[in-house]
């Protein structure tokens, strides 16, 4: 399809600063000033919009389904009900929480999006809202896996019994991912699984000294559980009062718990990183 060059400084907004109805469906919009200009009910789609100045622009209903925005400058720009399917942004000063409230409503389609979204904001260094990008796009790509698995839609049918297989195992994946650590995103989550972890190897190791005994009461199970949850804390922050013999009595789980140590170190080591470099 040919690509109409338009190079005007409000796209035609004139002193009203309102463009209302227009298609501008497959232009190459270049070096365009459109700061302040409202835009109600006007199409984009499959338009290249570059070097575009938009600072405190309005679209209402706007189409920029497969729009190519490059180099562009959107600050404190605002969208509403707006169809950004298949768009793409590079090096461009993008209004995110405004962008956030227009997603498509396909998974597929805002999975893709919010990959492209991410890309942008890192490849300008801004990651302020980092965070609320990656959850978003983990919470679209769990979504269509999902929908793969189940075959929710005719979209999804078009996949094979293996692509629903391995569909399923990167949901429960990311299902661990998000509990355990929070994709990557939170600390509290990542100390939260350590320690439930830590309570499990407490209660199997509790059921290892209690079988070696002949008698057992209710207040020695629990004596012994606080036990080996004190001696598995000990043992995971390296505490010099753990002692061999502990170490031999219950072998296993005091490995799962010296190896729980470097996992949640590892773990937490690229999330204490990413806390820091936002800064």
């Amino acid at each position: 399809m040919p690509v109409t060059q338009i190079v005007r400084q409000d796209l035609g907004a004139g002193t009203a600063k309102k463009v209302k109805g227009q298609d501008f469906s497959g232009k190459s919009i270049t070096d365009i000033n459109s700061k302040g200009v409202q835009f109600e009910d006007c199409s984009f789609s499959a338009s290249i919009v570059e070097r575009g100045y938009f600072h405190k622009a309005a679209f209402r209903r706007c189409t920029f389904v497969g729009t190519r925005f490059v180099d562009s400058v959107f600050r404190s720009a605002t969208f509403e009900g707006c169809d950004f399917r298949y768009a793409t942004f590079h090096g461009c000063y993008l209004p995110v929480p405004q962008l956030l409230a227009n997603l498509p409503s396909h998974a597929n389609e805002r999975w893709q999006l919010l990959r492209n979204l991410r890309a942008n904001q890192r490849g300008l260094g801004d990651s302020l809202h980092d965070s609320a990008i990656v959850w978003r796009e983990i919470d679209a790509e769990i979504e269509h896996w999902r929908g793969v698995t189940a075959s929710a839609s005719v979209y999804y049918q078009k996949y094979s019994g293996g692509d629903r297989a391995r569909a399923l195992l990167t949901l429960v994946r990311l299902k661990i991912e998000r509990h355990v650590w929070g994709h990557g995103e939170s600390l509290w989550r990542l100390f939260l699984a350590t320690g439930v972890l830590l309570l499990v190897l407490s209660l199997l190791r509790t059921v290892g000294l209690i079988q070696s005994t002949d008698a057992t009461t209710l207040s020695t199970a629990a004596a012994k559980f606080i036990e080996s949850v004190l001696f598995l804390c000990a043992l995971y922050v390296d505490l010099p009062t753990v002692l061999p013999a502990d170490v031999s009595a219950s072998p296993i789980t005091a490995s799962l718990a010296v190896a729980l140590r470097y996992v949640s170190i590892g773990l937490a080591v690229p999330v204490l990183y990413k806390y820091i470099a936002k800064r």
